[in-house]
């Protein structure tokens, strides 16, 4: 055994460096940076701690638990297709590694997750160069380790999912190499494949370049001088023919999951913006210079930056002498700068950027396929460097020259991600390099190493230098929050196992529902389906593309959703008599259940004051709900007039239409639908009692009043009051024009919790059972003016409101068993020409059955699953099928059978050759 792995050591050291040392350089710094297990810091910012970690833990419970929540998810806000959400986050190979990471280690599977993929990046690029262009020693590790730890890795590694096409990327070009110069293309159709299920998105970006580096290569093939033009012609027609054949197979291979994810598509992130080419230019081409320096980046690079191109000295320098090297025919130097210069105008032209995006701007992480020009440039700067032996005199003057302008034009057209120390450090690096390749021929013993070392060191400085730009969450901030409200959660299932809906009043992330695995509404993915945001945007919450914050109820959409239980932090606002606070079901009070809080203080041994809790709404109505358990800082309440996942109502519900920034009036409609025989208002507009200005000079033109500082460094402000004259809930609207930026307001003298205005008409609770209590809501000013679109007050009937629920629960379905993909119960209804209306978004793969007779069904809202019932108790059966995937497999299993027949043929023909 000894001699086995002696022997792999001895042929394969080249490869084992190219893997370990990037992961080896980035654990240094994380162990400088205090990444738990070495601190209490962790990998968490932005997307990776917002959406993908609580993605992972769904990913473990689902392969660990429940696999039906593969397909649909009532996590995944009021429910959704779940495919398209796998397909874009979840299908990396790679993640089985979080398998071994319990749930509350998940950050350190997180981890250990980065480096495995940022080390296998360095092991497939030494695999392509050690197979395609005999790479070996330290040369192959040296670049191997710029391509693992370029700028693009470094930045990205946040987008942990992305990383896979660093991966696969050498391997798909090595099965390129073996398609074009040997006419095999099993490997590439396996990993072209393996690639499209790993991240079909940064695989599209592949499969475009795979399209450029193929038109490279063929310039790379030298005929006989004798060959004739047509013959050229048959040749390079077999090869394009080959190469198309063996993409469409790598295609059809991953149909099982790309069709229903390109249906889901539809439906999602190809729904949110309408496509158009734009002939602009992004930025002076020019400025892309900045991005070739070290540590040349900072956070505002994230949302709306420029493509990420750092690759080191030794692969610039070395490419740019590839451009120049006589060593490779002028067609192929020439098509190689022609594909550089594609790419760079790809990245500054609107039009050919938006094609590489899939035909949607990106939002935040501009120039997604950045790593494809650096991939070519090391990949032939590598080519080039072997067949160099040392570089010219006019190689030098190039270096020095370019260096220079380069730098005084960055000291002269200063960037915020820039400073001077990285200009001169980038210089010096460069410095060392150029005089490395000038006394290559003299130093073949020690230059291998000194360049190894020279890069490493480089590499290795950049990559720290982006990573502390960054902020991070903390691992115990994250364990803290897991340990509190893990058990609240838990609890709730333990005293109710039918199906219902939790909100909240504060989050970690808005994929809270994900990492402790309960249906909600609040979710934020980039496959969303588009119809969901907009119902409920109209209905009043804050939405954007690929969100929701269900921060702005109303009873009416607490019951009309399902949300039985609400968990709030502990706030007096929310606290009524004791008497009150009764759970109706077990007749105890809540001071009572005292062993909640024991289980969370046992499960949080730590400092309980380190946990801040972010809050995202304030909700008086809490007081009129039924409050079950209390934690040292969340209290769980329940609302007793939450309704099932699917009620019958009357046909008029079909009329209700869309109301964009009318959040009040479309409740109202929808109300007024559910009850068609009560001639009455629900929301009524009321005026407040007084105003009172300070440093206030005011228009007046109410609902839309403006307001303006009459001292414009002094403090301004406007007091709203007015006294309830019902128990009843009161609302306020606000139109999207107010922004955080703007203003600040209070209720009652306490900062009133809001989660951001994007643009919607939002609904706000300021008043629950505060009959003849003044109530205060006060505005004030951050700026010179401030316009209050469409503030009105409303006071909300909540008897007559009641009644409607009455009648509901009367026609609402009992679920006997349920699950991710089914509803099963009954349902009487006590009228004729009824709708049986649910909570599930509509979607092609829902069947319904009543009675055992499939019926066809239809959407409320434009957004709701429902179909027509007839009078009478009915057997009820809700069941969901992924769209599409059985096409999907039968194209992926019609596929694979002509891959192996392929193959066989192929092998088939070269015997028949040989002999």
């Amino acid at each position: 055994m000894t001699v086995f792995f002696k022997k792999i050591l001895h042929n394969n050291w080249p490869l084992i460096l190219a893997g370990g040392v990037p992961c080896f350089i980035l654990f240094l710094i994380y162990l400088a940076q205090g990444v738990f297990p070495f601190g209490d810091s962790s990998l968490l910012t932005v997307d990776l701690g917002q959406q993908y970690v609580d993605f992972y833990t769904y990913y473990r419970n689902t392969l660990l638990g429940d696999p039906t929540s593969f397909f649909y998810s009532f996590s995944k806000a009021i429910g959704g297709d779940m495919i398209g959400l796998w397909a874009y986050y979840l299908t990396s190979p790679f993640n089985l590694i979080l398998l071994l990471f319990p749930a509350r280690l998940i950050t350190l599977g997180i981890t250990v997750l980065t480096l495995t993929k940022i080390s296998l990046a360095g092991l497939s690029f030494g695999i392509l160069l050690k197979k395609a262009f005999n790479g070996k020693g330290l040369y192959l590790a040296t670049f191997s380790t710029s391509y693992a730890l370029m700028g693009y890795t470094i930045v990205n590694q946040l987008n942990i999912m992305w990383l896979d096409g660093l991966i696969f990327l050498p391997l798909v070009i090595l099965g390129i190499e073996k398609l074009v110069f040997e006419k095999r293309g099993l490997f590439y159709t396996v990993f072209l494949a393996l690639m499209l299920i790993a991240n079909y998105y940064i695989a599209y970006m592949i499969c475009l370049f795979s399209i450029l580096y193929f038109i490279f290569r063929l310039t790379a093939i030298q005929f006989p001088l004798k060959t004739t033009v047509k013959e050229k012609v048959i040749f390079l027609s077999k090869q394009l023919a080959r190469f198309s054949w063996h993409s469409l197979l790598g295609g059809g291979l991953t149909s099982i999951l790309l069709v229903p994810t390109f249906h889901a598509l539809l439906d999602s992130k190809a729904s949110y913006s309408d496509f158009s080419f734009e002939w602009k230019f992004a930025f002076p081409i020019q400025e892309m210079i900045s991005k070739l320096y070290i540590g040349a980046f900072n956070f505002d690079q994230m949302p709306d930056g420029y493509p990420n191109l750092f690759i080191g000295s030794l692969a610039l320098i070395c490419f740019v002498s590839f451009l120049f090297s006589r060593a490779f025919p002028i067609r192929e130097r020439l098509m190689a700068f022609l594909i550089v210069l594609f790419l760079v105008v790809s990245m500054d032209l609107k039009a050919f950027n938006i094609v590489w995006h899939g035909f949607q701007y990106p939002i935040w992480y501009p120039y997604r396929f950045s790593f494809v020009l650096c991939f070519f440039m090391i990949l032939n700067g590598y080519r080039a460097f072997i067949k160099l032996e040392r570089l010219s005199i006019p190689g030098m003057l190039l270096v020095v020259v370019s260096t220079t302008v380069a730098a005084f034009y960055m000291l002269k057209h200063p960037f915020d991600f820039v400073y001077h120390e990285q200009i001169i450090l980038t210089s010096l690096f460069i410095a060392i390099v150029t005089f490395l390749l000038i006394v290559k021929p003299k130093y073949t013993l020690w230059l291998p190493f000194l360049l190894f070392l020279v890069s490493a060191v480089e590499m290795g400085i950049n990559a720290q230098l982006d990573l502390s730009r960054l902020s991070y969450v903390s691992n115990s901030e994250f364990l803290e929050y897991r340990r509190e409200f893990a058990p609240v959660i838990d609890h709730i299932k333990e005293k109710d196992d039918g199906f219902y809906r939790v909100e909240k009043t504060f989050l970690r992330s808005k994929n809270d529902s994900f990492q402790f695995d309960y249906p909600s509404v609040t979710h934020f993915s980039s496959t969303f389906e588009k119809e969901v945001p907009t119902l409920f945007g109209n209905l009043g919450f804050p939405v954007g593309n690929g969100f929701i914050a269900y921060s702005n109820a109303t009873l009416a959409t607490d019951a009309l959703f399902g949300i039985k239980y609400y968990v709030a932090e502990n706030n007096a606002l929310y606290e009524k008599s004791q008497d009150d606070l009764v759970d109706p079901a077990t007749g105890q009070t809540a001071l009572a259940k005292n062993k909640l809080t024991e289980l969370t203080q046992k499960n949080n041994p730590t400092n309980l004051t380190q946990l801040q809790l972010t809050i995202m709404a304030t909700k008086p109505d809490l007081r009129s709900y039924s409050k079950l358990t209390n934690t040292d800082r969340m209290t769980t309440f329940k609302n007793q007039n939450a309704l099932s996942i699917a009620y019958g109502v009357d046909k008029d519900i079909l009329k209700v239409k869309e109301l964009t920034n009318q959040p009040i009036q479309l409740q109202e409609n929808i109300l007024r639908a559910l009850s068609p025989n009560e001639k009455k208002r629900y929301f009524t507009p009321i005026a407040f009692n007084s105003t009172v200005y300070q440093n206030i000079t005011p228009n007046n033109q109410y609902p839309n009043p403006t307001f303006f500082k009459q001292i414009a460094n002094n403090k301004a402000t406007v007091d709203f009051q007015f006294t309830p004259q019902t128990n009843d809930a009161y609302y306020l609207t606000l139109g999207p024009s107010v922004k955080e930026e703007d203003a600040t307001f209070y209720l009652n003298g306490k900062k009133l919790s809001q989660y951001k205005t994007y643009r919607d008409t939002l609904i706000l609770n300021v008043a629950n059972q505060q009959k003849d209590q003044t109530v205060t809501i006060t505005v004030e000013l951050k700026k010179e003016s401030l316009w209050l679109e469409q503030f009105q007050l409303y006071h909300f009937d909540t008897t007559a409101f009641e009644k409607i629920v009455t009648n509901l629960k009367e026609n609402e379905l009992n679920i006997e068993k349920f699950g991710n993909t089914y509803f099963k119960g009954t349902a009487t209804i006590t009228d004729e020409n009824k709708i049986l209306m649910t909570t599930i978004p509509y979607s092609k793969g829902w069947r319904v059955s009543i009675d055992g007779k499939t019926v066809s069904t239809t959407k409320v809202l434009n957004s709701l699953l429902a179909v027509r019932i007839t009078k009478g108790t009915h057997k009820i059966d809700i069941s969901y099928q992924t769209p599409y995937f059985k096409i999907g497999l039968l194209i992926s299993f019609i596929s694979l059978i002509l891959l192996v027949l392929t193959n066989w043929l192929f092998h088939r023909g070269k015997r028949h050759k040989h002999f």
